[in-house]
């Protein structure tokens, strides 16, 4: 049972069981036992402790995908403290809002991260706040400290006194995880050690991950997906967690070779550029025979895409949930292949789903499309400081509604068919971007394919489409189209008004695209003449 467990519970039997076992990797050489990291953590602390962290407070730490960051949230986890993930892409006004509405009381982040310097605008913000709050940095590429103490500084101090241990349990706080803030304001997601360890610990089962594997994580770790799954599912069933800070394809594809990972979790982009890299290197063609499986989420994942990962020997998993209703459905190693093509999985244990009318609220009979409800243990406990978006989306009897449209089989199985707000309503007709985006994925010469609402003087909206193309393969235009969607017994009205080619979708941080930015492009181009057919 998780109800009173903590978090640091699990870590400190890793520790116990297995002190010599390699407990993290990170792509800057650094690989650390579970002796060491507890070491380190329990040093890290005592400097914590000192600049006045208690139980029940925030620390904020905008770290990459490096092994320090694992020091820290354990030094965190035995102080009770609440760690707060917060992404590096994150800026000034992204970092004033999260240290504001975390209140936090201290705040760790690198010196310089590839072309981005941190530790002056930390400190200034820092001293903005009107409340002590203590910055740590960690020293990279040649930027050194000026104003704050190193992390290899507060090695040199002695670990925490034991008896000042307090760790969280049960429903106290562990985590506040901002989402990722494309569609308005980043929101934070409180997370209980309970609601965490009850979606990982589901989520390891379902997935047979254990003390044996290595968990390859390019997801960055101020995201929920990198910190949950890359970060904290490792240690909580005593494996070894793979940390890569630039996931650029061949830099996944020598990590993944190099230590032998036997699994992972990655975007739908992040998979694609390390499937390139295994088509364009033949030195590294090729996954190792160890890895059983990827995970893929953020969005339905592709057909096209779960074909081209088997071609390569890799089994692709679709992954479903969000910050505040951790992955909760899931296709297993076992799923028969058109399961894991098709659908998005079943609900792990524990777990219950349902579709529901997206205004009333009222379950819908299996196989209609409605929005995606889900309750258990991992649902989130609110948005801190946000009444009122939080009953926006959970009710008195504990379920979560997710704003995506899905629909549920007679098997129970799950497909993500598109969000409430990805509808485009043309002419009173409601079109799915996921629907079209599905069907333009599979036709040849496309790679990617995103479906946005673009203004229309006489039907209010219509479809507008951004691809990314193969190279020198023509520009389809909506004549073009047309055969295609009919043959698949689409209606004339969803093939897309607007078709716009593209050298790369604008992804977030997390690899998602953002359909804000397209919403705005397509805005921009109502009164522009369409390129001829074939021209990028």
């Amino acid at each position: 049972m998780t109800e009173r467990r903590s978090l640091d519970d699990l870590w400190r039997a890793a520790v116990v069981a297995t002190p010599d076992h390699t407990a993290v990797v990170d792509s800057r050489g650094t690989r650390l036992s579970y002796a060491q990291v507890d070491d380190r953590a329990a040093r890290i602390a005592t400097w914590l402790h000192g600049t006045g962290v208690r139980s029940g407070d925030v620390v904020s730490v905008q770290l990459p995908n490096w092994a320090e960051f694992t020091c820290v949230n354990v030094a965190c986890l035995r102080l009770g403290a609440v760690v707060n993930p917060v992404l590096t892409a994150y800026r000034e006004a992204e970092l004033r809002h999260v240290l504001t509405r975390c209140r936090s009381r201290a705040l760790i982040v690198p010196t310089r991260f590839r072309c981005t310097p941190y530790q002056e605008l930390a400190l200034r913000l820092a001293a903005d706040q009107g409340r002590p709050v203590a910055v740590a940095v960690v020293e990279h590429e040649g930027a050194r400290s000026a104003g704050a103490p190193t992390l290899a500084e507060l090695l040199d101090l002695p670990p925490l006194d034991e008896r000042l241990r307090t760790p969280g349990r049960g429903d106290d706080l562990a985590t506040v995880l901002f989402t990722s803030g494309s569609e308005a304001r980043p929101k934070g997601a409180m997370l209980s050690h309970r609601n965490v360890l009850s979606g990982e610990l589901a989520l390891a089962a379902a997935l047979e991950v254990d003390h044996r594997d290595r968990v390859f994580m390019p997801a960055p770790l101020g995201h929920a997906t990198g910190y949950l799954h890359g970060l904290t599912l490792p240690y909580l069933v005593g494996g070894t967690s793979l940390l890569l800070d630039v996931p650029a394809g061949p830099e996944c594809l020598a990590m993944i070779r190099a230590e032998r990972a036997t699994c992972g979790m990655a975007a739908a982009s992040v998979v694609r550029c390390l499937l390139d890299a295994g088509e364009t290197d033949p030195s590294t063609a090729g996954m190792p025979g160890t890895l059983r499986f990827l995970g893929c989420g953020g969005s339905p994942v592709p057909r096209s895409l779960a074909r081209r990962a088997l071609d390569h020997g890799v089994r692709l998993l679709s992954i479903y949930g969000s910050t505040e209703s951790a992955p909760h459905t899931l296709t297993t190693p076992h799923d028969d292949l058109d399961r894991v093509l098709t659908t998005d999985g079943r609900p792990v244990a524990g777990v219950e789903v349902r579709i529901v009318d997206p205004d009333t609220h009222v379950p819908l009979p299996v196989g209609e499309v409605g929005e995606e409800a889900s309750r258990g243990p991992q649902v989130f406990r609110g948005y801190l400081g946000e009444p009122e978006l939080t009953a926006a989306v959970l009710d008195e009897d504990g379920w979560y509604y997710s704003g995506d449209l899905a629909r549920l089989d007679a098997d129970g199985y799950l497909r993500i068919v598109g969000r409430r707000k990805d509808v485009i309503i043309r002419g009173g007709e409601n079109i799915s971007a996921a629907e079209l985006e599905q069907v333009l994925r599979e036709l040849p010469g496309i790679r990617e394919a995103a479906v946005v609402a673009m203004p229309d003087p006489r039907l209010g909206e219509c479809a507008c489409a951004f691809l990314v193309l193969d190279p020198g393969a023509p520009t389809p235009d909506p004549a073009s189209l047309r055969p295609e969607f009919l043959r698949r017994g689409l209606a004339k009205y969803k093939i897309p008004a607007r078709v716009e080619a593209v050298d790369a979708l604008p992804l977030s941080p997390a690899g998602k695209v953002r359909k804000d930015v397209l919403r705005d492009r397509a805005a921009a181009l109502v009164d522009v003449p369409a390129s001829p057919v074939g021209t990028r």
